[in-house]
């Protein structure tokens, strides 16, 4: 059996075996749409993204993203991600990352224990937070003197947005900058996208902060998500933060939806974990991120 086995690339009709190959997690959201979409993704090399074929039937998939030196690869088979991590981390080698980084979820003990015994070790951790709204309206945020709020305009604020997330990301853990192009296709081309969800606030004519929300979480349509809440250093502490999410909980609210989540680092340095409980959310589930080096 092992001479018919073989990895190869990604094509778009391997989409819902894929799909389901990574949601053998159950925190795991995604469709074939969503699969789909990586093969056109600006940051997303095709020849990085690879499913295991045996006996003429998808049961393992793998893909690497290398920013800088740093290798990011996510398996999807279970019993089968070692052959999967083997090959990624030859990739990453041949693409020139000094280290290479893994995620699990709460429930991929597996998983944990492979990356142990292929000499990973867990660095880092993030949540999945939530908030139910109930059917009553959120109540309305409360802005910080000098500070206003705006809806995002499309496309002329894509610069502005773009530059806004970059910069109030420079101080978050494992930061890796983006082009324009990559954070359209993240963003601008993300499932859902609607410019009435994305806010922008400022101080006169001096932007503060950004917050990009979403009518749903991928594989999730009943949960609204905010991808990106970023304020800029100058602005930080003000209570900036905190309106921006309040206010995005009013809007989306206001669309039907009553579950809303984002994902945050676990030690956030700007101290984002207790900003989500301040306001209500609370952990749902706890990613790990496992890292290896590889020269």
């Amino acid at each position: 059996m092992e001479s018919s086995r073989e990895l190869r690339h990604l094509r778009a009709d391997d989409a819902e075996d894929v799909a389901a190959l990574i949601r053998q997690s159950p925190h795991r959201r995604t469709d074939a749409e969503e699969v789909r979409s990586w093969l056109g993704h600006a940051a997303i090399d095709p020849d990085d993204l690879r499913v295991l074929v045996q006996v003429g039937r998808a049961v393992g998939y793998v893909d690497i993203v290398v920013r800088e030196d740093v290798a990011y690869v996510d398996p999807a088979g279970r019993g089968r991600e070692d052959v999967l991590l083997e090959w990624a981390e030859a990739r990453a080698l041949e693409k020139g990352a000094s280290s290479i980084r893994a995620t699990t979820w709460e429930d991929q003990h597996e998983l944990a224990s492979l990356l142990a015994r292929r000499g990973y070790a867990r660095i880092r951790s993030s949540f999945l937070m939530e908030i139910a709204l109930g059917e009553e309206p959120p109540a309305a945020p409360s802005w910080p003197p000098g500070i206003a709020v705006r809806t995002y305009r499309h496309p002329e604020d894509e610069q502005l947005a773009y530059e806004l997330q970059e910069e109030a990301f420079q101080d978050a853990w494992d930061y890796r900058p983006v082009t324009l192009d990559e954070w359209r296709d993240y963003q601008v081309k993300a499932r859902g996208f609607d410019p009435s969800l994305w806010f922008l606030a400022s101080a006169g004519d001096e932007p503060a902060g950004v917050l990009l929300a979403f009518p749903e979480r991928v594989g999730e349509p009943d949960l609204g998500f905010i991808s990106i809440l970023g304020v800029r250093r100058l602005w930080r502490r003000r209570g900036v933060a905190e309106a921006l999410l309040r206010h995005a909980f009013g809007a989306l609210h206001a669309r039907g939806l009553r579950r809303v989540g984002l994902g945050v680092d676990a030690e956030s340095p700007t101290g984002a974990t207790r900003l989500y409980e301040r306001v209500g959310m609370s952990v749902r589930v706890r990613a790990d991120t496992w890292e290896k080096r590889l020269n």
